[in-house]
């Protein structure tokens, strides 16, 4: 009879915790936790490369020769006592042409971000923001994007590449930033031509 009570009071102990248990998420003890829910945190390694470059060339030329004069066939110049009747004319003009540019970027850091949401294909939305503050410069990087929990490494991380729609703006402010600003009269000039 001892026996009977003890099995069920443990059974009303765990009728007692079975919401609590449906609710819990399920984690292997051999695995590491990886971001799935809202709020989560999961680190997005960044190693971007952006190389761009256009050239272009143009050359144009143009010549043109005019002569005019009062010259008769049989009868020669009839017109020779008049001075400058004749006229002549060369034209010529070319031109060319010739511009490049190349740009070349590179990005490599660590940025933890924070889940916010949740597609309905089940992608997780991430957004987060890592500020780093040296001798008065201060550096930021945003990111955002999604990325399907496939993607997630064992290690809660994820490449760059591997992030949808990903955005990332990396800016900075302070006496070194502004000591690289042309002054106000370049950008001025800038600004009209």
């Amino acid at each position: 009879m001892a026996m009977m009570r003890w099995v069920s009071a443990v059974f009303v102990v765990l009728l007692g915790l079975l919401p609590t248990l449906a609710s819990a998420q399920i984690r292997s003890l051999y695995s590491d936790p990886k971001a799935n829910k809202i709020g989560d945190a999961l680190t997005v390694i960044i190693q971007e490369n952006a190389t761009a470059s256009n050239q272009m060339a143009t050359a144009t030329g143009k010549s043109n020769t005019t002569s005019i004069s009062s010259t008769i066939p049989g009868a020669g110049n009839v017109l020779d006592f008049i001075p400058l009747h004749t006229l002549d004319s060369n034209f010529g003009n070319d031109y060319q042409g010739q511009a490049s540019t190349s740009r070349s970027a590179r990005l490599t850091a660590r940025v933890t971000v924070t889940v916010t949401g949740i597609k309905p294909n089940g992608d997780l939305i991430i957004e987060g923001v890592r500020s780093l503050k040296i001798n008065g410069e201060t550096e930021a990087i945003y990111l955002n994007g999604s990325v399907s929990p496939a993607m997630v490494r064992r290690d809660n991380t994820v490449p760059s590449t591997s992030v949808a729609d990903l955005q990332i703006e990396y800016t900075g402010k302070g006496t070194m930033t502004q000591g690289t600003r042309p002054g106000l009269m370049a950008r001025f000039v800038n600004w009209i031509f």
